[in-house]
This record gives structure tokens, sequence and C-alpha cells, in this order.
């Protein structure tokens, strides 16, 4: 078996075994191995062992999946291959298990040798990933090899209903289901859905009348036996008299031979098993097992001759005082046609019919339910969704007990969150994705005149070479301090009162005039300012009109 080593994150370090078959790998519960790092999707690779490979699979993860480098969507992963979970680094090695039963063996069949190092799997490039799953690593230097059997393959040893389970499991997913999911690419959701229910209620109509026909046929063969006893039993009641007083030219089957689904009436000899009635037949020896068995049995019996007769007989005869006991002296045989009562084709179809229609009424009952059951989550959910983006709510909420359509409306809800997070933000100047420090950086080193920006509090944000000569001052000097701490007192008192100006009106550029160096120079202030407030002010210096 293999495991997967985590190499990199909060559980680099940690071994898990890889088991046959599916292993999911993501942050959800119930992944097979759970991953912590925030970056990994819930569900975000599948890796899925063989007895002769390993294959890795992308299950349309928001950060990729890797494989030595590259991304992919699937591929083969060998021994030295590196594998990339968004920023976690894995590899797979044989589990711990494994190398153990191997130690072991190895120790058994090879003598010790002392100093002797075990060899390490090669995890760069080169040959190693070409090397086939399940063959012996090369031995290091001075290893002994004399004795050593190579390590077997790991094979899928799980058998019986595990097996079986797993083996259909994978069966459904890898060639039934991705069938099936491709059903409503060509067709509606609604007549894909009444397929299945007509299907469903065909077969299970036609298999119902398999019991159905074998319980009737039970009946039928119950009922025919009651009915031939009867007429056997009558038969010989009505010819007792006559053969006890050996008068055999009176002995009569007319009245059972009469009977519906009568075949055959036969009084036997139980001396000779000579036919003695009816008349046509008397002195000739029936070719019939069951006449054999009713001499043998010399008592009332009903059997199943085959398929479509039932056999009975009843005894007649005396008793004997004599001996004491009740003597035979012949069988009253009646041999009845089971298909006398049983369904012909045309009612065998009527009532096919019949299951067939009450069934179809039960199922497109079933099929309504069934699909508005379906529709309802996702209508409710859209309107909610609408809702939401009209009224700026994040906030959708369906009450059905079913874990995925659950997981769809918490990641639906964190959408509409960043999206009215976003919104909020783009109104408020994007305070939360707009560095305002860095804009007014930008600004002051694209004015080509003195100039300096300065925060709502006070703060000076930047200024350019050319203000930092005018204020007396370095760059270095000014920046991240009170625009107060300039050491020119009236250019600082009068940039004062520009920002004073500039709060009153916002929407206008306040000018004042200075003195500097006997030139006179306009000075200009502009607010900066979004929804919530003045973010900064931005102060130039140029000449007077007609100034140098």
């Amino acid at each position: 078996m293999w495991a997967l080593r985590i190499l990199t994150g909060p559980q680099a370090g940690q071994v898990m075994d890889l088991k046959m078959g599916r292993n999911l790998i993501g942050r959800a519960p119930q992944c097979n191995i759970k991953l912590l790092s925030p970056g990994v999707s819930k569900e975000h690779t599948e890796v899925t062992v063989f007895k002769e490979k390993i294959v890795v699979a992308d299950l349309k993860s928001s950060n990729g999946t890797f494989l030595n480098g590259i991304r992919i969507q699937n591929g083969i992963i060998r021994l030295g291959d590196k594998l990339g979970i968004h920023d976690v680094l894995a590899d797979v090695i044989p589990s711990q298990n494994e190398a153990r039963a191997n130690t072991t063996a190895t120790r058994t069949i090879s003598p010790p040798l002392h100093n002797q190092q075990a060899p390490m799997p090669y995890y760069g490039g080169g040959a190693a990933p070409q090397m086939p799953m399940g063959m012996p690593q090369p031995m290091a230097s001075g290893q002994a090899q004399m004795g050593a059997a190579p390590t077997p393959a790991p094979a899928y040893q799980e058998g019986g209903l595990k097996g079986l389970i797993t083996k259909a499991q994978e069966y459904l997913d890898r060639v039934a289901l991705p069938g099936v999911y491709k059903l409503p690419q060509f067709v509606e959701l609604k007549m894909v859905l009444l397929g299945f229910v007509t299907l469903f209620i065909f077969s299970t109509t036609l298999l119902s009348m398999i019991p159905m026909v074998q319980i009737t046929r039970a009946s039928i063969v119950n009922e025919s036996k009651r009915r031939a006893a009867s007429i056997a039993r009558t038969l010989a009641t009505i010819n007792q008299s006559a053969l006890l007083q050996d008068s055999y030219s009176s002995l009569s089957t007319n009245a059972a031979e009469s009977e519906d689904g009568v075949t055959q009436v036969l009084i036997i000899q139980q001396s000779d098993g000579m036919i003695l009635a009816p008349a046509t037949r008397a002195g000739t020896t029936p070719d019939l097992p069951f006449v054999h068995v009713a001499r043998r049995e010399m008592r009332p019996q009903t059997v199943e001759v085959d398929s479509s007769t039932i056999g009975a007989s009843f005894p007649i005869g005396f008793f004997d005082p004599n001996t004491g006991e009740q003597t035979v002296k012949a069988h009253a045989i009646v041999l009845y046609d089971i298909g006398s009562l049983a369904f012909d084709d045309g009612r065998a179809i009527s009532l096919f019919m019949q299951t067939l229609v009450i069934a179809s009424l039960l199922g497109l009952v079933i099929f309504f339910f069934m699909y508005k059951l379906i529709e309802f989550p996702l209508v409710a959910l859209n309107s909610q969704l609408d809702a939401a983006m009209r009224e700026k709510k994040d906030g959708t909420e369906i009450n059905f007990m079913f874990p995925p359509l659950q997981a769809l409306i918490g990641n639906i809800n964190s959408l509409l969150t960043r999206y009215i997070h976003g919104d909020s933000e783009a109104a408020n100047g994007g305070s939360g994705f707009v560095n305002r420090d860095g804009e007014a950086e930008n600004l002051v080193q694209i004015v080509g005149f003195p100039c300096v920006a300065i925060a709502n509090e006070g703060r000076i944000i930047a200024c350019n070479a050319a203000f930092a000569q005018v204020a007396h001052a370095e760059v270095a000097q000014l920046v991240g301090q009170a625009y107060q701490s300039m050491p020119d007192a009236a250019l600082q008192q009068n940039v004062d009162g520009l920002i004073a100006r500039a709060r009153e009106n916002p929407r206008m550029i306040h000018n004042d005039q200075l003195e500097f160096s006997g030139h006179l120079c306009i000075l200009s202030c502009q607010a900066f300012s979004s929804a919530s407030g003045i973010d900064y002010f931005v102060v130039t210096v140029s000449p007077a009109e007609g100034g140098t």
C-alpha cells in the first residue's frame, strides 16, 4: 500500500495512508485526507489508487493541483513526483506498515550487516519518475543484496462484500453516473425524471407478474386437487355396492366423466390392476404410473402427475370380520386437467394491463411530488437570491435536510457577502482596496510645482523636493510629521488657512498668496474626499501671473 507524505504547510511531516480506490483530499470533514491550509478547496483533489498505478485528478479547485510544478487536470503520479495541492506540497511513499513488513522479511531472508543503512527513496527528477510502481528500489552502495527478495508490488487484497461494494462504487462513478449526468444536457430534466419513473413502473409491473403467476398457479393446483379428490370419493361411493356384489356390469363412471376438467375416470381392480370400468376399457391394464402408486398405498391420495394433470385415487372395499381389517377390492381413479381452472392468455394480459394502469396512475402522482420537491428549493433559492441582490441582503435560507444543498447555500451566502461588502467599499471610495496614501504620493510626484499632500488629521503624507526647498527643510524631515512643524511659519499659517477653507467647502480649489524671496506665489489647496469624508489635501505653490 501507499501513503501521502506532507512536505510543507502546517501538517508538514505527517504521513497519511492511501486506501485502494478513491481518496478525496480537501478541507471538508468528509474528505479521506483533510488538509488545514485555507487555500485548499473543500474537495480539492482526488487520488485513486489502482493495482498498477496511482491517478491524481483535480476537482475543479480554485487554486489548482500541480504535478512536478505543472498545473494539471489529471495525471499519473509515480515515486519521486511532487504533488502540489495549492500551497501544500506532498509526495507518495510506501506506507509505514508495508515498509515494516518488507524490512522484517528482508531481515529474515538475508543476514544483517554492520553499518548497513536502509536505501532512501529518490525524490528528485531524472529517471526515478519512470520507474514502474511497485518495483524494488536500488540498494545503497555497500548494502548486501545476497538472498534479498524483491519487494512485491502492493496488491488490492480487499475481498468479500467490501471489495464488491468498492468495485460497484467505482463502476457507478466512472461509467454509469457520467452517462446519466449527460441526459439533462439533451432532454429537459422533467422528461428525464418522467422517463425514469416510466421505466420503474413498467419494470415493476412486469416483475410483479412473476410472483402473481406463481401464487395463482399454486391456488389453482390446490383447487384442482380438492375437486379431483371429491370426484374420486363420489365415484367410489356410487360404485361400492355393485363392486361388493361382484356385479361389474353395474359399475358406472358417467357421472364423473361429465365433470369439467376430468380427462380420465377408471375403476381398477386391486388384485391384478385390470380396468373394471368404464366398460369400453374393461379387461385391459392401464399404463399409468399413478395407478401402480395407488395400488401400493391402499389409501386415498391426490398428487400432481405432471405440470398440467392432477391424479386422485380413492380405495373401494369392505370390512373383513375375519381379519378385523379393511379389505380393498378396487380403486376409483380420476385424472383432472389443471388448465380448466387456469388463466388463459387473454386474462393474463388483461391482468397485466390493469396492474400497469394502476401503477402508472400512482407513478404519475409520485413523479409530480418528486419533481416539485426538486423544483421548490431551486425556485425558492432563486427568488431569495434576486431579492438579496436588489435589497443588498446577504442571507438566503432553505430548510431542507440535504447536505449538498446546504453547502451550496453557504457558498451563495458567502458570495453575497463579498458582493455587498465590495459595493459598499466601492461607494466609500474603495477604502478596502485603494491605498489612499499611495494615491497621494503619486499625485505629488506628477505635479511640476512645489507640492505637498497632507492627511485629514494633519500628517504630511508626501512632498516633492521643490516643496521641501520652499519650506526650508528636507523631504525626510517633513514626511510623516504634522504640517504645523514646517520651519517656515508664514507658509505654515497660509496652509493652515487653506485647509480650514477646504474643510468648509471641499469641492472648490482655494487659493492664497505668499511672497518667497521677493517673488509673489499662489498657494492652491484641493481636498480629496470620499463618502466617508475628506481623505487628504493637496497644496501646490505656483508663481503669480507675471512672476518668475
